[in-house]
């Protein structure tokens, strides 16, 4: 879990770079889709063919659509707005999450969770602090990415009762690759030789970063190592101070704080409420 908030916070400082040097987001979401493909094919070539074999290819492509304008509003906020802000906004994805499993998937949500949900908007309201801070373009994509990352984590929910974690990923990356190609057409721009490492390591760090994070959860309780996805606006921070000259303010670390506090409290009690019914 560590070395995946390490990664993703590399991979944002990556994408700030490329920005500057004129590769725009919507064209890095395609390349990084790209790589990421290629260095997660020696898993394709495991499970194979017949190892893809799924009844639900519908709610795939669907969760593919939404990780594509997952990635894409998610690159846009990097590139626009501080490190430390953007990985703020992330931490809701959560929140939105509760709410949209009592809508689609029907979930029971008990006292815990609504104080869960309630104390994380007060977190996304320390963040924006209407009036007090502008809301621009990139705080929209931050607050948009971490919505449709909500979504994509209700669709793997559902998914994950029939489908291996493994064929889940590859149809994900494989449904997002053309959507994020069309986007990429409206800027597309050639990297220039001397930006190709950058552009390399965006995709190495998406495909490492995503492998961590799933050996974590399926081999770890939420509660264990949801504290450690704090982690990430240290090192987003610590990455936008040294490089971009970034100094995120009180009310980023607050906010964040905040918004993650009530996600692992939501999480906590969900996992004592398992024990106790098993």
């Amino acid at each position: 879990m560590l070395l995946s908030c390490v990664l993703f916070s590399i991979m944002g400082g990556l994408i700030r770079y490329l920005s500057i040097n004129d590769i725009r987001p919507f064209m890095t979401a395609f390349i990084r889709t790209f790589f990421a493909i290629l260095f997660l094919i020696p898993t394709f070539s495991k499970v194979g063919f017949k190892g893809l074999k799924t009844e639900r290819l519908g709610l795939h492509f669907f969760r593919g659509v939404i990780s594509a304008f997952a990635v894409i509003a998610s690159f846009y906020a990097v590139s626009v707005i501080p490190l430390a802000v953007s990985t703020s906004y992330s931490f809701a994805a959560p929140i939105f999450a509760t709410i949209l499993a009592a809508i689609f998937l029907k979930e029971r949500i008990r006292l815990p969770r609504i104080t869960a949900v309630i104390v994380g908007f007060i977190g996304v309201l320390i963040l924006l602090r209407p009036g007090s801070v502008p809301f621009n373009s990139g705080v929209a994509a931050a607050l948009i990415g971490a919505f449709t990352v909500a979504f994509a984590i209700i669709c793997i929910r559902s998914l994950s009762q029939t489908d291996k974690p493994n064929v889940v990923a590859i149809y994900s990356l494989l449904f997002t690759l053309p959507i994020s190609f069309v986007v990429a057409l409206t800027e597309w721009t050639i990297p220039k030789p001397e930006l190709w490492w950058a552009v390399i390591m965006v995709g190495l760090c998406a495909a490492l970063a995503q492998y961590s994070i799933s050996k974590a959860f399926s081999q770890s309780e939420a509660t264990a190592i949801l504290p450690i996805d704090f982690t990430r606006l240290i090192f987003a921070a610590f990455i936008g101070y040294f490089f971009y000259s970034e100094v995120p303010d009180f009310y980023t670390f607050l906010g964040a704080s905040v918004i993650l506090a009530s996600a692992v409290y939501a999480a906590h009690r969900e996992a004592v409420r398992k024990r106790n019914y098993l």
